[in-house]
């Protein structure tokens, strides 16, 4: 039986590893990459069956690099693999064809599963989301996504850390690290989610981790 190739792009390097180590065994893992660019440009110059593509990146966000390679008509499978579970970022992917959306909450068994049924026309989500997505009676919000994808790895680190309450030198001991780079860091999560206190972080933080 031919394996389906399938490219990776996610840029937290034990995770990244973690999938890539699960599933050579089941596919064909063509490349395993940090950033969008290096994806776009890898798939430019190959042909893949399938993406598994997170949406935090360092360079280009997911979205902006699923935007890309339908406007380079690039035909591939897209499963988006992401922390964030906003009811509005999984029917944005979903408006562009993304063919499945998964927490990284979603086991390994039922990753496999989605990736092995992913198909032209229909929309995946893994079982944690459907619950979410069911349960969830509000109208989707008009707030700008894109500003939670922007998060830095280490920023994304840190936000559970400030709403369990922990304080800046609590943090800064904890990672080794001056409480000056630790309230840098959160200005710029406030600024990039655009909140401007603790119990709009919490909500954040209970919305989407």
């Amino acid at each position: 039986m031919v394996q389906e190739k399938i490219v990776i792009c996610e840029d937290h390097p034990i995770y990244s590893k973690g999938i890539e180590d699960y599933l050579q065994d089941y596919f064909h893992v063509a490349g395993n990459f940090k950033t969008g660019a290096e994806a776009v440009h890898f798939l430019e110059r190959n042909e893949v069956d399938l993406l598994l593509l997170d949406l935090n990146l360092p360079d280009l966000n997911g979205i902006e690099v699923i935007e890309l390679l339908h406007a380079k008509e690039i035909a591939i499978k897209i499963v988006v693999i992401s922390m964030y579970n906003d009811k509005m970022l999984i029917e944005k992917c979903k408006k562009l064809q993304v063919h499945a959306y998964c927490s990284k909450h979603v086991t390994n068994a039922e990753l496999l599963d989605i990736l092995y049924n992913t198909t032209e026309g229909e929309f995946l989500v893994d079982s944690t989301l459907k619950g979410k997505m069911a349960k969830s009676s509000a109208p989707i919000s008009s707030e700008n996504f894109e500003s939670k994808i922007k998060l830095t790895a280490r920023e994304t680190e840190l936000v559970p850390l400030f709403s369990k309450g922990f304080t800046n030198k609590d943090i800064a001991n904890q990672l080794c690290v001056s409480s000056f780079t630790i309230d840098t860091h959160k200005k710029n999560i406030y600024r990039k989610l655009d909140i401007k206190s603790a119990v709009e972080l919490v909500n954040f933080y209970h919305e989407n981790f």
